[in-house]
Protein backbone atom coordinates (compact mmCIF):
# COMPACT_ATOMS: atom_id res chain seq x y z
CA UNK A 1 0.00 0.00 0.00
CA UNK A 2 1.36 3.34 -0.71
CA UNK A 3 1.64 6.40 1.22
CA UNK A 4 -1.00 8.11 -0.19
CA UNK A 5 -3.56 4.82 -0.13
CA UNK A 6 -2.54 4.53 3.91
CA UNK A 7 -3.23 7.95 4.46
CA UNK A 8 -6.72 7.61 2.45
CA UNK A 9 -7.49 4.77 4.13
CA UNK A 10 -6.49 6.20 7.72
CA UNK A 11 -9.42 8.83 6.94
CA UNK A 12 -11.91 6.68 5.95
CA UNK A 13 -11.46 4.95 9.01
CA UNK A 14 -11.51 8.00 11.32
CA UNK A 15 -14.62 8.54 9.82
CA UNK A 16 -16.24 5.05 11.16
CA UNK A 17 -18.16 5.08 13.43
CA UNK A 18 -15.84 2.73 15.60
CA UNK A 19 -12.91 4.88 15.61
CA UNK A 20 -15.17 7.85 15.97
CA UNK A 21 -16.27 6.21 18.96
CA UNK A 22 -13.12 4.53 20.48
CA UNK A 23 -11.65 8.19 20.66
CA UNK A 24 -14.83 9.55 22.27
CA UNK A 25 -14.36 7.15 24.52
CA UNK A 26 -10.76 7.12 25.48
CA UNK A 27 -11.08 10.73 26.41
CA UNK A 28 -14.23 10.57 28.18
CA UNK A 29 -14.02 7.50 30.28
CA UNK A 30 -13.24 7.30 33.74
CA UNK A 31 -13.50 4.06 34.21
CA UNK A 32 -10.46 1.27 35.33
CA UNK A 33 -9.93 -2.11 36.32
CA UNK A 34 -10.77 -0.80 39.54
CA UNK A 35 -14.02 0.43 39.16
CA UNK A 36 -17.51 -0.60 40.20
CA UNK A 37 -18.62 -3.13 37.81
CA UNK A 38 -22.04 -3.73 35.99
CA UNK A 39 -22.33 -7.04 34.65
CA UNK A 40 -24.29 -6.78 30.97
CA UNK A 41 -25.89 -10.12 29.97
CA UNK A 42 -26.52 -10.79 26.35
CA UNK A 43 -27.54 -14.17 25.55
CA UNK A 44 -29.56 -13.85 22.83
CA UNK A 45 -27.37 -13.64 19.68
CA UNK A 46 -28.69 -10.48 18.67
CA UNK A 47 -26.37 -8.21 17.56
CA UNK A 48 -28.80 -5.27 17.76
CA UNK A 49 -29.66 -5.65 21.10
CA UNK A 50 -25.85 -6.00 21.92
CA UNK A 51 -25.58 -2.48 20.52
CA UNK A 52 -28.24 -1.14 22.32
CA UNK A 53 -26.97 -2.45 25.44
CA UNK A 54 -23.63 -0.87 24.42
CA UNK A 55 -24.90 2.63 24.20
CA UNK A 56 -25.95 2.20 27.68
CA UNK A 57 -22.67 0.45 28.60
CA UNK A 58 -20.89 3.43 27.18
CA UNK A 59 -22.39 6.06 29.16
CA UNK A 60 -21.60 4.10 32.20
CA UNK A 61 -18.11 3.75 31.08
CA UNK A 62 -18.21 8.10 31.41
CA UNK A 63 -19.82 7.98 34.66
CA UNK A 64 -16.85 5.85 35.93
CA UNK A 65 -18.13 2.31 35.74
CA UNK A 66 -16.32 -0.41 34.41
CA UNK A 67 -19.05 -3.14 32.34
CA UNK A 68 -17.99 -6.31 30.98
CA UNK A 69 -20.85 -8.06 29.19
CA UNK A 70 -21.26 -11.97 28.47
CA UNK A 71 -22.40 -12.97 25.35
CA UNK A 72 -23.59 -15.98 23.89
CA UNK A 73 -20.98 -18.33 21.75
CA UNK A 74 -23.41 -21.14 21.06
CA UNK A 75 -22.19 -23.29 24.12
CA UNK A 76 -26.14 -23.35 25.45
CA UNK A 77 -27.53 -24.79 22.34
CA UNK A 78 -31.19 -24.21 22.83
CA UNK A 79 -31.49 -20.34 22.35
CA UNK A 80 -34.58 -17.73 21.44
CA UNK A 81 -33.82 -18.14 18.27
CA UNK A 82 -35.14 -21.69 17.49
CA UNK A 83 -38.24 -21.93 16.22
CA UNK A 84 -40.53 -24.84 14.68
CA UNK A 85 -41.07 -22.52 11.38
CA UNK A 86 -37.10 -23.00 10.39
CA UNK A 87 -37.95 -26.32 10.01
CA UNK A 88 -34.37 -26.75 11.27
CA UNK A 89 -33.11 -30.29 12.85
CA UNK A 90 -31.89 -30.08 16.42
CA UNK A 91 -28.40 -31.64 15.21
CA UNK A 92 -27.83 -28.86 12.88
CA UNK A 93 -28.82 -25.97 15.49
CA UNK A 94 -25.45 -24.91 16.22
CA UNK A 95 -24.48 -24.35 12.15
CA UNK A 96 -26.41 -20.84 12.60
CA UNK A 97 -24.56 -20.19 15.76
CA UNK A 98 -21.27 -18.49 13.79
CA UNK A 99 -22.94 -16.15 11.94
CA UNK A 100 -24.15 -14.77 15.53
CA UNK A 101 -21.22 -14.99 17.20
CA UNK A 102 -19.75 -13.25 14.14
CA UNK A 103 -22.55 -10.28 14.16
CA UNK A 104 -22.20 -9.82 18.21
CA UNK A 105 -18.11 -9.82 18.19
CA UNK A 106 -18.85 -7.17 15.23
CA UNK A 107 -20.71 -5.27 17.35
CA UNK A 108 -18.70 -5.86 20.15
CA UNK A 109 -15.71 -4.23 18.30
CA UNK A 110 -17.31 -1.31 16.99
CA UNK A 111 -18.20 -0.20 20.77
CA UNK A 112 -15.22 -1.18 22.40
CA UNK A 113 -17.28 -3.47 24.72
CA UNK A 114 -15.13 -5.49 26.92
CA UNK A 115 -16.87 -9.21 27.16
CA UNK A 116 -16.65 -12.87 27.64
CA UNK A 117 -17.88 -16.07 26.25
CA UNK A 118 -20.32 -18.60 28.04
CA UNK A 119 -17.80 -20.97 27.75
CA UNK A 120 -15.04 -19.10 29.53
CA UNK A 121 -17.00 -20.09 32.85
CA UNK A 122 -18.17 -24.07 32.09
CA UNK A 123 -15.09 -26.36 32.27
CA UNK A 124 -16.29 -30.08 30.53
CA UNK A 125 -16.97 -32.08 33.61
CA UNK A 126 -19.79 -29.54 34.39
CA UNK A 127 -21.17 -29.20 31.11
CA UNK A 128 -21.24 -32.78 31.02
CA UNK A 129 -23.10 -33.01 34.30
CA UNK A 130 -25.74 -31.00 32.95
CA UNK A 131 -26.22 -32.94 30.02
CA UNK A 132 -26.55 -36.02 31.62
CA UNK A 133 -29.37 -34.12 34.18
CA UNK A 134 -31.10 -32.93 31.00
CA UNK A 135 -31.18 -36.08 29.60
CA UNK A 136 -31.89 -38.43 32.29
CA UNK A 137 -34.62 -36.23 35.05
CA UNK A 138 -38.36 -37.56 34.35
CA UNK A 139 -40.05 -35.08 32.44
CA UNK A 140 -42.89 -34.69 34.97
CA UNK A 141 -39.24 -33.59 37.21
CA UNK A 142 -38.45 -31.03 34.85
CA UNK A 143 -41.02 -28.45 35.17
CA UNK A 144 -40.73 -27.62 39.03
CA UNK A 145 -36.71 -28.11 38.65
CA UNK A 146 -35.15 -25.41 40.43
CA UNK A 147 -31.25 -24.54 40.19
CA UNK A 148 -29.59 -22.33 42.40
CA UNK A 149 -32.59 -20.92 43.59
CA UNK A 150 -33.98 -19.98 39.77
CA UNK A 151 -37.04 -21.93 38.57
CA UNK A 152 -34.68 -23.23 35.06
CA UNK A 153 -37.62 -25.65 34.45
CA UNK A 154 -40.64 -22.81 33.95
CA UNK A 155 -38.00 -21.19 31.91
CA UNK A 156 -37.37 -24.34 29.77
CA UNK A 157 -40.89 -24.68 29.56
CA UNK A 158 -41.75 -20.81 28.68
CA UNK A 159 -38.81 -21.38 25.93
CA UNK A 160 -40.45 -24.40 24.64
CA UNK A 161 -43.97 -22.77 24.01
CA UNK A 162 -42.37 -20.02 22.25
CA UNK A 163 -39.99 -22.39 19.89
CA UNK A 164 -43.57 -24.04 18.87
CA UNK A 165 -45.20 -20.40 18.31
CA UNK A 166 -48.94 -21.16 19.27
CA UNK A 167 -48.89 -25.42 18.63
CA UNK A 168 -48.01 -26.48 22.15
CA UNK A 169 -49.09 -24.19 25.06
CA UNK A 170 -50.69 -27.06 27.41
CA UNK A 171 -48.15 -29.77 29.20
CA UNK A 172 -50.58 -32.61 28.49
CA UNK A 173 -49.85 -31.77 24.66
CA UNK A 174 -46.35 -32.13 24.86
CA UNK A 175 -45.91 -34.62 22.64
CA UNK A 176 -42.88 -37.66 23.27
CA UNK A 177 -41.20 -36.75 20.02
CA UNK A 178 -41.19 -33.25 21.29
CA UNK A 179 -39.94 -33.85 24.82
CA UNK A 180 -35.92 -33.67 23.62
CA UNK A 181 -36.78 -30.02 23.09
CA UNK A 182 -37.87 -29.45 26.76
CA UNK A 183 -34.84 -31.10 27.16
CA UNK A 184 -32.57 -28.88 24.92
CA UNK A 185 -33.38 -26.23 26.92
CA UNK A 186 -33.62 -27.29 29.97
CA UNK A 187 -29.83 -27.90 29.65
CA UNK A 188 -29.43 -24.40 28.44
CA UNK A 189 -30.97 -22.91 31.32
CA UNK A 190 -29.25 -25.07 33.93
CA UNK A 191 -25.96 -23.67 31.86
CA UNK A 192 -27.43 -20.34 31.67
CA UNK A 193 -27.69 -20.21 35.39
CA UNK A 194 -24.66 -21.94 36.45
CA UNK A 195 -22.93 -19.56 34.67
CA UNK A 196 -24.67 -16.67 35.65
CA UNK A 197 -23.63 -17.38 39.16
CA UNK A 198 -19.98 -17.43 38.40
CA UNK A 199 -19.76 -14.57 36.44
CA UNK A 200 -21.60 -12.64 39.69
CA UNK A 201 -18.93 -14.19 41.83
CA UNK A 202 -15.99 -13.51 39.41
CA UNK A 203 -17.23 -9.69 38.91
CA UNK A 204 -18.99 -8.83 41.80
CA UNK A 205 -21.08 -6.41 39.83
CA UNK A 206 -22.93 -3.45 41.64
CA UNK A 207 -25.65 -4.34 39.38
CA UNK A 208 -26.77 -6.86 36.30
CA UNK A 209 -28.13 -5.04 33.74
CA UNK A 210 -30.00 -7.03 30.48
CA UNK A 211 -32.87 -6.90 27.63
CA UNK A 212 -36.16 -8.50 27.92
CA UNK A 213 -35.50 -10.82 31.30
CA UNK A 214 -37.20 -13.69 30.17
CA UNK A 215 -36.78 -17.31 29.09
CA UNK A 216 -33.79 -19.73 29.25
CA UNK A 217 -31.49 -16.91 27.19
CA UNK A 218 -31.90 -13.69 29.51
CA UNK A 219 -33.75 -14.72 32.83
CA UNK A 220 -31.22 -16.35 34.58
CA UNK A 221 -28.98 -13.35 35.97
CA UNK A 222 -31.65 -11.16 36.27
CA UNK A 223 -33.64 -13.94 38.42
CA UNK A 224 -30.24 -15.01 40.28
CA UNK A 225 -29.47 -11.45 41.10
CA UNK A 226 -32.66 -10.82 42.87
CA UNK A 227 -32.13 -13.77 44.77
CA UNK A 228 -28.47 -12.62 45.91
CA UNK A 229 -29.84 -9.32 46.66
CA UNK A 230 -27.93 -7.62 43.84
CA UNK A 231 -29.35 -4.67 41.90
CA UNK A 232 -30.88 -5.72 38.70
CA UNK A 233 -32.74 -4.48 35.95
CA UNK A 234 -34.09 -5.19 32.34
CA UNK A 235 -35.54 -3.26 29.38
CA UNK A 236 -38.12 -4.34 26.92
CA UNK A 237 -39.03 -2.19 23.77
CA UNK A 238 -42.38 0.32 24.04
CA UNK A 239 -44.69 0.53 21.98
CA UNK A 240 -43.13 3.13 19.95
CA UNK A 241 -40.20 3.18 17.99
CA UNK A 242 -37.34 4.31 20.05
CA UNK A 243 -39.16 4.01 23.30
CA UNK A 244 -38.74 1.45 26.17
CA UNK A 245 -39.66 0.33 29.75
CA UNK A 246 -36.92 0.03 31.96
CA UNK A 247 -37.59 -2.29 34.81
CA UNK A 248 -36.74 -3.92 37.72
CA UNK A 249 -37.64 -7.65 39.76
CA UNK A 250 -39.80 -7.17 42.17
CA UNK A 251 -40.59 -10.77 43.68
CA UNK A 252 -38.65 -13.74 42.88
CA UNK A 253 -38.79 -16.35 40.05
CA UNK A 254 -41.05 -13.63 38.34
CA UNK A 255 -40.37 -10.62 36.08
CA UNK A 256 -42.69 -7.79 35.26
CA UNK A 257 -40.93 -6.50 31.78
CA UNK A 258 -43.34 -3.73 32.57
CA UNK A 259 -45.15 -2.23 35.09
CA UNK A 260 -43.85 -0.13 38.13
CA UNK A 261 -42.59 -0.62 41.82
CA UNK A 262 -45.19 -0.39 44.68
CA UNK A 263 -42.82 2.52 45.85
CA UNK A 264 -43.26 4.38 42.82
CA UNK A 265 -46.69 4.28 42.10
CA UNK A 266 -47.72 5.03 45.98
CA UNK A 267 -45.55 8.29 44.69
CA UNK A 268 -47.76 8.21 41.53
CA UNK A 269 -51.31 7.69 43.30
CA UNK A 270 -50.99 10.36 45.92
CA UNK A 271 -50.16 12.99 43.44
CA UNK A 272 -53.13 14.35 41.11
CA UNK A 273 -52.59 14.74 37.47
CA UNK A 274 -52.41 17.87 35.89
CA UNK A 275 -54.19 19.21 33.18
CA UNK A 276 -51.19 19.21 30.89
CA UNK A 277 -50.74 15.29 31.78
CA UNK A 278 -54.61 14.76 31.24
CA UNK A 279 -54.44 16.40 28.13
CA UNK A 280 -50.81 14.40 27.14
CA UNK A 281 -52.56 11.27 28.34
CA UNK A 282 -55.57 11.51 26.08
CA UNK A 283 -53.34 12.51 23.07
CA UNK A 284 -51.39 9.20 23.04
CA UNK A 285 -54.32 7.00 23.77
CA UNK A 286 -55.67 9.09 20.70
CA UNK A 287 -53.08 8.95 18.93
CA UNK A 288 -52.03 4.88 19.76
CA UNK A 289 -55.08 3.88 17.66
CA UNK A 290 -55.71 5.91 15.21
CA UNK A 291 -52.05 6.99 14.17
CA UNK A 292 -52.92 10.28 13.62
CA UNK A 293 -54.67 9.89 10.62
CA UNK A 294 -58.78 8.21 11.61
CA UNK A 295 -57.01 5.31 11.26
CA UNK A 296 -55.73 1.92 13.70
CA UNK A 297 -52.90 -0.06 13.67
CA UNK A 298 -54.89 -2.53 11.33
CA UNK A 299 -55.60 0.39 9.44
CA UNK A 300 -59.44 0.17 9.84
CA UNK A 301 -60.64 3.58 9.48
CA UNK A 302 -62.46 6.00 12.21
CA UNK A 303 -65.17 7.00 12.96
CA UNK A 304 -67.18 3.58 14.24
CA UNK A 305 -69.79 4.95 16.39
CA UNK A 306 -70.73 2.48 19.03
CA UNK A 307 -74.10 2.62 17.29
CA UNK A 308 -72.40 1.96 14.03
CA UNK A 309 -70.06 -0.71 15.37
CA UNK A 310 -72.96 -2.62 16.93
CA UNK A 311 -75.32 -2.95 13.82
CA UNK A 312 -72.12 -3.78 12.00
CA UNK A 313 -71.59 -6.41 14.78
CA UNK A 314 -75.22 -7.34 14.03
CA UNK A 315 -76.13 -6.74 17.68
CA UNK A 316 -80.46 -5.64 17.72
CA UNK A 317 -81.12 -5.55 21.73
CA UNK A 318 -80.19 -3.26 24.34
CA UNK A 319 -78.51 -6.04 26.38
CA UNK A 320 -74.67 -5.03 27.97
CA UNK A 321 -71.72 -5.70 25.62
CA UNK A 322 -68.97 -7.77 26.84
CA UNK A 323 -65.54 -8.60 25.27
CA UNK A 324 -63.17 -11.49 25.96
CA UNK A 325 -59.84 -10.22 24.98
CA UNK A 326 -57.88 -13.06 24.21
CA UNK A 327 -53.85 -12.69 24.36
CA UNK A 328 -50.73 -14.21 21.50
CA UNK A 329 -50.57 -17.05 24.09
CA UNK A 330 -46.88 -18.24 23.74
CA UNK A 331 -45.57 -14.54 24.30
CA UNK A 332 -43.89 -13.55 26.64
CA UNK A 333 -46.42 -12.34 28.81
CA UNK A 334 -46.59 -15.80 30.38
CA UNK A 335 -43.39 -15.94 31.25
CA UNK A 336 -43.26 -17.34 34.98
CA UNK A 337 -46.88 -15.44 35.14
CA UNK A 338 -49.65 -16.13 37.99
CA UNK A 339 -52.66 -16.69 36.70
CA UNK A 340 -56.07 -18.49 37.99
CA UNK A 341 -55.99 -20.77 35.26
CA UNK A 342 -53.38 -23.67 34.11
CA UNK A 343 -52.54 -21.89 31.00
CA UNK A 344 -53.91 -19.49 27.89
CA UNK A 345 -56.12 -22.34 26.18
CA UNK A 346 -58.09 -23.27 29.78
CA UNK A 347 -58.97 -19.79 30.15
CA UNK A 348 -60.18 -19.39 26.68
CA UNK A 349 -61.82 -22.87 26.27
CA UNK A 350 -63.26 -22.59 29.77
CA UNK A 351 -64.19 -18.72 30.03
CA UNK A 352 -66.37 -19.89 26.45
CA UNK A 353 -68.14 -22.52 27.30
CA UNK A 354 -69.26 -20.10 30.83
CA UNK A 355 -70.16 -17.33 28.49
CA UNK A 356 -72.07 -19.65 26.08
CA UNK A 357 -74.83 -20.04 28.83
CA UNK A 358 -74.79 -16.30 29.45
CA UNK A 359 -77.96 -15.06 27.75
CA UNK A 360 -78.52 -11.66 28.12
CA UNK A 361 -75.19 -10.54 27.55
CA UNK A 362 -73.93 -9.36 24.22
CA UNK A 363 -70.72 -11.15 23.61
CA UNK A 364 -67.53 -10.79 21.48
CA UNK A 365 -64.10 -12.77 21.55
CA UNK A 366 -61.64 -10.27 20.38
CA UNK A 367 -58.70 -12.63 18.95
CA UNK A 368 -55.52 -10.70 19.66
CA UNK A 369 -54.70 -8.75 15.95
CA UNK A 370 -50.96 -8.84 17.12
CA UNK A 371 -51.16 -12.91 16.17
CA UNK A 372 -50.85 -11.45 12.31
CA UNK A 373 -48.04 -9.94 12.74
CA UNK A 374 -46.25 -11.99 15.66
CA UNK A 375 -45.26 -15.44 14.25
CA UNK A 376 -47.99 -17.33 15.31
CA UNK A 377 -48.44 -20.70 13.44
CA UNK A 378 -51.13 -21.66 15.28
CA UNK A 379 -53.27 -18.61 16.28
CA UNK A 380 -56.08 -18.66 18.64
CA UNK A 381 -58.38 -18.60 15.34
CA UNK A 382 -57.46 -22.27 14.88
CA UNK A 383 -58.10 -23.32 18.47
CA UNK A 384 -61.73 -21.33 18.76
CA UNK A 385 -62.57 -22.96 14.98
CA UNK A 386 -61.32 -26.13 15.89
CA UNK A 387 -62.79 -26.52 19.83
CA UNK A 388 -65.90 -24.76 18.90
CA UNK A 389 -67.86 -25.43 15.84
CA UNK A 390 -71.07 -23.61 16.90
CA UNK A 391 -71.38 -20.48 18.17
CA UNK A 392 -74.40 -19.09 19.95
CA UNK A 393 -76.62 -15.59 18.94
CA UNK A 394 -75.24 -13.42 21.11
CA UNK A 395 -71.66 -14.44 20.73
CA UNK A 396 -69.61 -13.01 17.88
CA UNK A 397 -65.97 -13.65 16.80
CA UNK A 398 -63.56 -10.62 15.94
CA UNK A 399 -60.76 -12.64 14.39
CA UNK A 400 -57.33 -11.51 14.49
CA UNK A 401 -57.52 -9.86 10.90
CA UNK A 402 -61.53 -8.31 11.57
CA UNK A 403 -61.75 -5.13 10.63
CA UNK A 404 -62.65 -3.56 14.06
CA UNK A 405 -61.05 -0.28 15.27
CA UNK A 406 -59.45 -1.20 18.73
CA UNK A 407 -60.56 2.72 19.75
CA UNK A 408 -64.33 2.06 18.44
CA UNK A 409 -64.59 -1.42 20.26
CA UNK A 410 -63.34 -0.27 23.72
CA UNK A 411 -66.37 2.96 23.00
CA UNK A 412 -68.68 0.06 22.48
CA UNK A 413 -68.52 -2.37 25.12
CA UNK A 414 -69.37 -2.37 28.89
CA UNK A 415 -66.94 -4.60 29.95
CA UNK A 416 -63.44 -6.32 29.54
CA UNK A 417 -62.30 -9.79 30.19
CA UNK A 418 -58.26 -10.67 30.60
CA UNK A 419 -55.10 -12.13 31.68
CA UNK A 420 -52.85 -9.67 31.00
CA UNK A 421 -53.52 -7.78 28.17
CA UNK A 422 -52.80 -4.09 28.11
CA UNK A 423 -56.29 -3.52 27.40
CA UNK A 424 -56.53 -4.43 31.41
CA UNK A 425 -54.87 -0.44 31.56
CA UNK A 426 -56.59 0.94 28.85
CA UNK A 427 -60.32 0.28 29.28
CA UNK A 428 -60.61 2.20 32.59
CA UNK A 429 -59.37 4.93 31.54
CA UNK A 430 -62.31 5.26 29.26
CA UNK A 431 -64.65 4.32 32.37
CA UNK A 432 -64.62 0.69 31.82
CA UNK A 433 -64.63 -1.95 34.13
CA UNK A 434 -62.16 -5.21 33.63
CA UNK A 435 -62.13 -8.20 34.93
CA UNK A 436 -59.00 -9.91 34.97
CA UNK A 437 -57.85 -13.68 36.11
CA UNK A 438 -54.16 -13.03 36.02
CA UNK A 439 -51.77 -11.42 38.04
CA UNK A 440 -50.48 -8.14 35.55
CA UNK A 441 -49.28 -4.91 36.28
CA UNK A 442 -52.13 -3.50 36.39
CA UNK A 443 -54.04 -5.78 38.88
CA UNK A 444 -54.09 -4.80 42.23
CA UNK A 445 -54.03 -0.80 41.77
CA UNK A 446 -57.69 -0.29 42.45
CA UNK A 447 -59.23 0.14 39.04
CA UNK A 448 -60.12 -3.80 37.95
CA UNK A 449 -61.51 -6.62 39.39
CA UNK A 450 -59.32 -8.95 40.09
CA UNK A 451 -60.41 -12.78 40.40
CA UNK A 452 -58.85 -14.41 42.95
CA UNK A 453 -60.08 -17.92 42.25
CA UNK A 454 -61.91 -19.60 39.04
CA UNK A 455 -65.18 -19.98 41.11
CA UNK A 456 -64.90 -15.75 41.64
CA UNK A 457 -64.40 -15.39 38.33
CA UNK A 458 -66.84 -17.39 36.65
CA UNK A 459 -69.86 -16.12 39.25
CA UNK A 460 -68.55 -12.62 37.93
CA UNK A 461 -69.31 -13.37 34.41
CA UNK A 462 -72.29 -14.69 35.20
CA UNK A 463 -73.16 -11.40 36.77
CA UNK A 464 -71.42 -9.17 34.42
CA UNK A 465 -74.72 -7.30 33.27
CA UNK A 466 -74.65 -5.67 36.69
CA UNK A 467 -71.54 -4.23 36.64
CA UNK A 468 -71.68 -0.97 36.62
CA UNK A 469 -69.49 1.86 34.82
CA UNK A 470 -66.29 3.03 36.42
CA UNK A 471 -67.23 5.64 39.04
CA UNK A 472 -64.96 9.29 39.02
CA UNK A 473 -62.82 7.84 41.67
CA UNK A 474 -61.65 4.96 40.10
CA UNK A 475 -61.18 6.33 36.53
CA UNK A 476 -58.87 9.16 38.58
CA UNK A 477 -57.16 6.41 39.62
CA UNK A 478 -56.86 4.47 36.33
CA UNK A 479 -55.80 7.48 34.41
CA UNK A 480 -52.82 7.85 37.11
CA UNK A 481 -51.67 4.46 36.14
CA UNK A 482 -52.40 5.18 32.59
CA UNK A 483 -49.98 8.35 32.47
CA UNK A 484 -47.59 6.32 34.45
CA UNK A 485 -47.59 3.32 32.26
CA UNK A 486 -47.61 5.11 28.98
CA UNK A 487 -46.44 8.20 29.72
CA UNK A 488 -43.31 8.47 32.11
CA UNK A 489 -42.30 4.74 31.99
CA UNK A 490 -41.94 4.57 28.10
CA UNK A 491 -38.41 5.64 28.21
CA UNK A 492 -36.85 7.05 24.75
CA UNK A 493 -33.12 6.54 23.73
CA UNK A 494 -32.46 10.15 21.73
CA UNK A 495 -28.93 9.16 20.64
CA UNK A 496 -29.80 6.53 18.38
CA UNK A 497 -29.62 6.95 14.71
CA UNK A 498 -33.30 7.76 13.93
CA UNK A 499 -32.66 6.95 10.60
CA UNK A 500 -31.24 3.48 11.05
CA UNK A 501 -34.68 2.95 13.21
CA UNK A 502 -35.63 1.48 16.71
CA UNK A 503 -32.45 -1.10 16.64
CA UNK A 504 -30.06 1.74 14.81
CA UNK A 505 -26.41 2.55 15.88
CA UNK A 506 -25.57 5.64 18.01
CA UNK A 507 -25.96 8.81 16.30
CA UNK A 508 -22.19 10.09 15.63
CA UNK A 509 -23.40 13.76 16.06
CA UNK A 510 -24.89 12.84 19.71
CA UNK A 511 -22.12 11.46 21.42
CA UNK A 512 -21.67 14.49 23.56
CA UNK A 513 -25.22 13.43 24.49
CA UNK A 514 -23.92 10.73 26.48
CA UNK A 515 -21.68 13.04 29.02
CA UNK A 516 -23.22 13.34 32.57
CA UNK A 517 -25.64 16.47 32.60
CA UNK A 518 -26.18 16.87 28.93
CA UNK A 519 -29.22 14.68 28.93
CA UNK A 520 -31.50 14.12 31.82
CA UNK A 521 -32.80 10.64 30.38
CA UNK A 522 -29.90 9.00 30.14
CA UNK A 523 -28.64 10.36 33.25
CA UNK A 524 -32.06 9.01 34.81
CA UNK A 525 -31.35 4.87 33.15
CA UNK A 526 -27.63 4.83 34.43
CA UNK A 527 -29.01 6.21 37.80
CA UNK A 528 -31.64 3.49 37.65
CA UNK A 529 -28.92 1.10 37.00
CA UNK A 530 -26.95 1.86 39.64
CA UNK A 531 -29.72 2.10 42.21
CA UNK A 532 -31.85 -0.91 41.12
CA UNK A 533 -35.16 1.22 40.30
CA UNK A 534 -37.31 1.77 38.09
CA UNK A 535 -36.52 4.13 35.21
CA UNK A 536 -39.88 7.05 35.42
CA UNK A 537 -39.60 10.26 33.45
CA UNK A 538 -40.20 13.54 35.49
CA UNK A 539 -42.26 16.24 34.37
CA UNK A 540 -39.03 17.72 32.55
CA UNK A 541 -38.17 14.70 30.71
CA UNK A 542 -41.30 14.02 29.56
CA UNK A 543 -41.04 17.17 27.36
CA UNK A 544 -38.11 15.19 25.60
CA UNK A 545 -40.23 12.15 24.62
CA UNK A 546 -42.19 12.32 21.02
CA UNK A 547 -45.08 10.21 21.52
CA UNK A 548 -46.04 10.31 18.21
CA UNK A 549 -42.99 9.04 16.38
Amino acid sequence: MSPLQRISEYLRNRNRLKYRFYKFLQKHSKANQDSPLVLIWELGGFAHILRKNAIISAALNIRGYRTHFIICDGTSEACIQRGIEQKEEIEDWQKRCYNCIKGMKISASEYSVEYSFVKDFLDNEKEQEFRRLSEDLPISEIYHYKFLGVDVGMLAWSSVIRYMKGYLIEKKDLRKEDEILLRKYFYAGLVNTFVADKTIEKFRPVSVFSSHGVYVDYSPPILLAYLKGIKAIIWSSGFKNFLHYFTVPKKPNKLEFRGITDAEWKKRLDKPLSEDENKLLDHYIHHRFNKGNNRDFLNVALPETPAELKKKLGFENDNPVACLFCHVSWDLSFDLSKMIFDNANQWLIESMNAIFDIKNVNWIIRVHPGEKVSGSLYTNDDFIKENFKTIPDNVRILWSDSEINSLGLYNLIDVGITLFGTMGAELPILGKPVISGGEAHFTGKGFTIDAKSKDEYFELLRNISSIEKLPKDKINIARKYGYSYFIQRQIPINVINRSEGHFGNIDPEKFNDLLPGNDPIIDAICQSILEGKDVILDEKMVKLVDMDG
